[in-house]
C-alpha cells in the first residue's frame, strides 16, 4: 500500500495489515519473531527478523532486548505486520503492538497500543495509539551503537522518531515525525504549454481554513529550478484541473526514478436512452399516466415527428406535465418520441405511459 502523508500510515489503523496474532492471552513474558524486510538495516546490517516480547520489548535482528517501551510485566494480545510505501518512494515496514499494561488486567485503563515502522533509510518511529493510565511507569529506552534515553509519549506528545546517521551509525531521538524529505516535485501543464502550481491559501484565519489552488505561473519553460521553487509536492485534485485543455501532470526528482500513484474516478459524459411511443392503435384515446422508477439527474426531451425536440425537462417536471397537452400535439402518425438524458452515474430502471381507452371512465 502507497501512502501520500506519513500520517495516514497510522491513521490507516490495522486495515492494510497482516494480522499475526489476534487476542491471545498466552504472550504474558512470550516472544514472537516477525519477519523483517530486506531493505530495513540496523547499525547498517540486515534485521531477517524483529522480536516482539509480551512484556513490551523488542530485539530488531536478534532476540535481544533493544527498545523497550513500557517495559513491566505486560501482556501482548495482538500483533500486525505491514510493508509499504510513502510516496511511492520510501519503503517502510509497519508493526502494531496491541496488549495490556499488566499481565493480570483488560480494562479499558490498562489498554497499550502502538506503532514501530522501520524505514529504508534506518530511521524507527514510534506512534502511541493508546496510552495506559494504570501501570504506565515501565522502562522507557533504546539500545543501538549505545544506550539512548529518552521520556515516555503522551497523549500530547504521542510520537517518538529514532533517526539513523548511516556515516557515523549513530542515531538521535527526536519527539516528532520522522520528517522525510518529499522527493518529488510536480508541475501541471495545459495543452496550450501553460505551466501551473498548487498552492495552499488560507480561506479563513480565525477558522484556520485552508485550500488548495491552482496558480498560473509566468514562466513557460521547464528547469530543474523551476520545479523546485515552484513545484508542489503530493498529487493534484482532480476538481483542481479538470477545467484545463489536456492537463498533464509533470514531475521532477533529483535522485532515483519512481513511479507516481494518483486515484483516478471517471465520470461519464452525459448520454441519452431513446424510446418511442406508439398512439396510433384506434382504441387509445389519451394519455392517463406516466410513471418512471429512476435515481440522480434524468432529464427528457420528446418529439412528434423524430427530428424536433423539446426543450430538456427535469423528469420530475416531466412526469407532472398536462398529459391532455402532451396527447393534443400528436401528429397524424401519433407516435411520440423521447429522449431520456442521464448525467454521472444516474439510472434509469423503468419508464411507463399508460393509455386512456374507452373502458376508463373519464374516457
Amino acid at each position: 500500500m502507497n501512502y501520500d502523508n506519513i500520517n495516514d500510515i497510522f491513521a490507516a489503523g490495522v486495515t492494510n495489515m497482516i494480522c499475526l496474532l489476534q487476542d491471545s492471552n498466552n504472550y504474558d513474558g512470550g516472544t514472537l519473531a516477525v519477519s523483517g524486510a530486506d531493505f530495513f538495516t540496523f547499525l547498517g546490517k540486515a534485521a531477517p527478523s524483529i522480536y516482539a516480547h509480551g512484556d513490551s520489548y523488542w530485539g530488531i535482528g536478534s532476540d535481544t532486548t533493544h527498545l523497550k517501551i513500557d517495559n513491566r510485566d505486560t501482556r501482548m494480545r495482538s500483533l500486525y505486520r505491514e510493508e509499504g510505501t510513502l510516496y511511492s518512494y520510501y519503503r517502510f515496514l509497519k508493526i502494531r503492538w496491541e496488549g495490556w499494561s499488566h499481565y493480570n488486567a483488560s480494562g479499558a485503563d490498562y489498554q497499550l497500543k502502538y506503532d514501530l515502522v522501520f524505514w529504508d533509510t534506518g530511521d524507527i518511529s514510534l506512534h502511541m495509539i493508546s496510552i495506559p493510565i494504570q501501570c504506565y511507569d515501565g522502562a522507557f529506552g533504546f539500545t543501538a551503537d549505545k544506550n539512548y534515553t529518552f521520556t515516555k509519549p503522551d497523549a500530547d506528545s504521542p510520537d517518538i522518531t529514532f533517526q539513523y546517521y548511516a556515516e557515523s551509525k549513530t542515531f538521535e531521538i527526536k519527539y516528532t515525525l520522522l520528517d522525510l524529505l518529499v522527493p518529488f516535485k510536480l508541475l501541471v501543464r495545459d495543452g496550450t504549454g501553460k505551466l501551473y502550481t498548487v498552492e495552499t491559501q488560507i480561506m479563513n484565519e480565525e477558522m484556520d481554513e485552508k485550500e488548495d489552488v491552482l496558480v498560473e505561473l509566468e514562466e513557460t519553460n521547464l528547469s530543474a529550478l523551476l520545479f523546485k521553487k515552484k513545484g508542489f509536492a503530493k498529487m493534484p485534485e482532480w476538481d483542481l484541473i479538470k477545467h484545463l485543455e489536456g492537463p498533464a501532470v509533470l514531475s521532477w526528482s533529483d535522485s532515483r526514478a519512481f513511479p507516481l500513484n494518483a486515484i483516478i474516478t471517471g465520470t461519464p459524459p452525459k448520454q441519452y436512452i431513446e424510446g418511442m411511443a406508439d398512439l396510433s392503435d384506434g382504441t387509445v384515446l389519451g394519455i392517463k399516466a406516466l410513471n418512471a422508477e429512476y435515481t440522480g439527474t434524468v432529464t427528457v426531451q420528446y418529439s412528434y415527428d423524430g427530428e424536433n425536440f423539446t426543450e430538456e425537462l427535469t423528469m420530475e417536471e416531466f412526469l407532472l406535465m398536462d398529459l391532455d397537452a402532451l396527447y393534443a400535439g400528436l401528429l397524424d402518425a401519433k407516435m411520440i418520441t423521447f429522449r431520456f438524458w442521464l448525467a454521472g452515474d444516474a439510472t434509469l430502471t423503468s419508464f411507463v405511459m399508460n393509455y386512456r381507452n374507452g373502458d376508463d371512465d373519464n374516457a
